[in-house]
């Protein structure tokens, strides 16, 4: 028999690096709109092995402005909030397109500007489902690595904003051929990805240097490793989308990135940002 132990609106779950090779500890996160008003973060990882069930209920609500929205536009905005606010621009997936300074197509917002994307930004490469590299804020490490299901990540160069460091990795990928995407079923199907992380952030940072970008001291580019509390890796991989069946669940056989791991399918919990939910366990 399940029970209800969570109800909220669904957001990417709350994530913190195991201490001394434990695995990395995940909770359900509230993504309502007002901070005031959200329901307590969940744990998760006492749930492995367990029926864990997440139903639907069939609201959606902008995790921006509260606004009932019929579909989730770029994981959580209703449509009026995808066109207006600077968290959708396209700028935030392609950093290399911001356009702070274009003045036929000025900024969304300069605050946000300010507080976010003029702020010091890292360049790492990580091992997910391959060897890849990526960018993030310098407060988002390591959540950003968790996040992709990285499990080792070693940080290169830190840039002044979020446009030169997009530059710097649109550099890698168009003229270098590096990876910047991670196959997410290959992500799930296996512990570790395939590649010698050390020797590829070798050679990442010389092709930096020879960009004419700063790497990070030798003491600060070491590698960090992660462990995710996964029982069963499934053989193949599907997904269970809440928009065709109000119900996913089963036994919990782990939790890698943001996807919680069951055996007839797996959810990716970020993509349903927005999404209000009732979750029950035994």
């Amino acid at each position: 028999m399940v029970n209800e132990i969570w109800r909220g609106t669904l957001r990417k779950m709350r994530a913190q690096p195991g201490a001394e090779a434990q695995p990395v500890q995940y909770a359900l996160a509230d993504g309502w709109w007002n901070p005031d008003e959200r329901t307590t973060d969940h744990p998760l990882n006492q749930y492995l092995g367990r029926e864990l069930q997440i139903e639907f209920n069939g609201a959606i609500a902008c995790v921006y402005c509260g606004r009932s929205t019929r579909k989730s536009f770029s994981q959580g905005f209703c449509y009026p909030c995808f066109q207006a606010r600077a968290e959708a621009d396209i700028c935030i997936v392609k950093p290399e397109k911001c356009h702070y300074h274009d003045e036929s197509d000025p900024c969304r917002d300069e605050d946000f500007a300010h507080t976010h994307c003029f702020k010091p930004h890292i360049l790492y490469v990580s091992l997910t489902s391959g060897l890849k590299v990526g960018i993030t804020r310098r407060p988002n490490v390591p959540s950003r690595w968790i996040d992709q299901g990285a499990t080792n990540a070693v940080p290169l160069a830190e840039l002044p904003d979020r446009r030169a460091v997009g530059l710097a990795e649109a550099h890698l990928r168009d003229q270098a051929g590096l990876a910047d995407k991670t196959h997410w079923t290959k992500l799930l199907k296996f512990e570790h990805g395939e590649g010698d992380l050390e020797a590829y952030a070798i050679q990442v940072a010389t092709l930096l240097e020879g960009m004419g970008v700063s790497v990070l001291p030798e003491a600060e580019r070491k590698v960090h490793a992660f462990r995710y509390p996964v029982e069963v890796y499934p053989a193949k991989v599907k997904s269970f989308n809440l928009d065709k069946g109000p119900r996913a669940g089963g036994v919990l056989q782990g939790i890698k990135g943001q996807y919680l791991i069951f055996p007839d399918g797996v959810i990716n919990l970020r993509k349903y940002t927005g999404y209000q939910v009732t979750v029950s366990a035994d």
